[in-house]
């Protein structure tokens, strides 16, 4: 079958923090591995509008012989982020517009939380992926290969059967597809899943030259109040967090290496130290793999402030670690509290200052606001931020948005605790809320023009404190 995979174009990303795509990368290794011819098309680097992408989208899936319009295939979309939503639904309006006629599936951790609003709110697309994608997918593509039913497969959600047909009575089949999907189980074994393919690499390796995307686990230990990475797995059955061998990680980092001329590796885990003593002997034996293989490849990782341990980290560093991205949030205490970080301001100093001594170089992100942020409380973060990086210029180098507010995902314990409160507001697509502080509201709204000088902030701050 020819199956095309598509990631709408997120024109928010910078293309310095653009990434290869590996969860569409994982499905097409999986579904070529059952003999599908598989394209993947990642329309961020490109920047392409829907309509553009639906074109090209349908050069890549020829007409149906014998029909005047497109039968042929199945079309996968993405939707990574809520705020993709709009587009992705308009990509997949444009394609049938244009007369493609085939099945149309959409997956990611949106869809996952919100698949009855999107059945209710959109057509043009026949199912929904709910978890983990690749074993979902091969079976939606065996049965439609093989023209059997597949309403029914577990992790897949019938979108006629959750719209409802106009005009029919319900019935049980109906019934029960609407009422969600059989859970699909978390892939257990991460050694069995093939190497994401390549096919947009090319697009990415210039952005640093020979840089590569690698997923060694799967899911996060922490239960941040603003993440949905923890429940999208803790909502199906199986360990929420999984990792790959160091063997088998080594295995496609060589092979990257060698095939692609490779020179770095981001890898893309949730939380890199995975929990406990289990996650700490994995990242160990991963670093000694490296050095065993004298790989020789600098790599960089995400993870918590209470993951940081020296002797392990100073072993990692031999291994090729250069670069560490950690969640600071803040530095002030109810807001650690609130987003649910389980760790404490000296928590997050010590983490810094042990990163420091060992020469990594450390990226660092921050939740400036939240809908109970204060002027006392902002202006702690910010003198943190100064203290630690010593100017504005590295602060805007060092910090992946120095003027970040805490935004609101679907299937959060932060949604369901501002929607009981009252307080969530917009929609699904992007919800929203107000700041309790006007003078903090004032200041956010001021923030597109701060950013542009650079975050020369603190006379802004005390003009409006002033003013208060």
């Amino acid at each position: 079958m020819r199956v095309v995979l598509v990631n709408p174009a997120h024109t928010g990303i910078r293309p310095e923090d653009e990434e290869e795509h590996l969860g569409l990368g994982y499905l097409a290794a999986v579904a070529r591995s059952e003999g599908h011819e598989v394209t993947v098309l990642d329309a961020t680097p490109r920047r392409l509008p829907p309509a553009a992408a639906a074109r090209r989208v349908l050069d890549l899936i020829p007409a149906g012989p014998g029909t005047e319009g497109r039968e042929a295939g199945l079309i996968g979309v993405s939707v990574i982020f809520q705020e993709l939503i709009p587009s992705a639904m308009a990509l997949i309006a444009e394609l049938r517009h244009l007369g493609f006629s085939g099945h149309i599936t959409i997956g990611g951790h949106p869809p996952t939380f919100l698949y009855r609003e999107l059945c209710r709110d959109f057509a043009g697309f026949d199912s929904v992926v709910v978890g983990e994608g690749e074993v979902t997918f091969t079976d939606l593509l065996r049965a439609l290969d093989a023209g059997d039913d597949w309403r029914g497969l577990p992790g897949l959600v019938d979108a006629e059967a959750v719209r409802g047909r106009p005009g029919e009575g319900p019935d049980g089949d109906r019934a029960a597809a609407a009422a969600g999907p059989t859970p699909r189980p978390l892939v257990a074994d991460l050694d069995e899943l093939p190497f994401p393919a390549r096919d947009t690499l090319p697009e990415f390796t210039s952005r640093p030259r020979g840089t590569a995307s690698v997923l060694r686990s799967r899911g996060c230990y922490g239960d941040c109040s603003f993440c949905d990475v923890r429940a999208f797995y803790a909502a199906l059955p199986g360990s929420a967090w999984r990792v790959r061998s160091a063997a088998n990680v080594a295995d496609e980092v060589e092979m990257l290496m060698r095939d692609h001329g490779i020179e770095r590796i981001r890898f893309w885990d949730d939380n890199f130290i995975g929990p406990g003593r289990r996650g700490r002997e994995a990242a160990e034996e991963l670093a000694r793999e490296f050095v065993r293989r004298r790989l020789k490849v600098p790599f960089s990782f995400e993870c918590r402030v209470t993951d940081v341990d020296r002797d392990l980290f100073r072993l990692l560093k031999e291994a090729g670690l250069r670069k560490v991205f950690l969640g600071i949030e803040s530095v002030v205490q109810r807001q650690l509290d609130l987003y649910n970080k389980k760790v404490t301001v000296e928590d997050n100093r010590r983490a810094l200052t042990t990163l420091e001594e060992l020469g990594l170089e450390v990226t660092v992100g921050m939740i400036m606001f939240d809908p109970d942020t204060t002027m006392d409380e902002l202006g702690a973060n910010l003198e943190f931020l100064k203290e630690v990086f010593g100017s504005w210029a590295e602060v805007r180098k060092r910090v992946a948005q120095p003027w970040n507010r805490l935004q609101v995902f679907a299937g959060t314990p932060i949604e369901k605790t501002l929607r009981e409160q009252g307080r969530l507001k917009g929609d699904y697509v992007r919800y929203d809320y107000e700041f309790t502080d006007p003078t903090v509201r004032a200041l956010y709204a001021s923030g597109a023009v701060l950013r542009r000088l650079g975050l020369p902030i603190r006379d802004a701050m005390n003009r409006l404190r002033r003013r208060a």
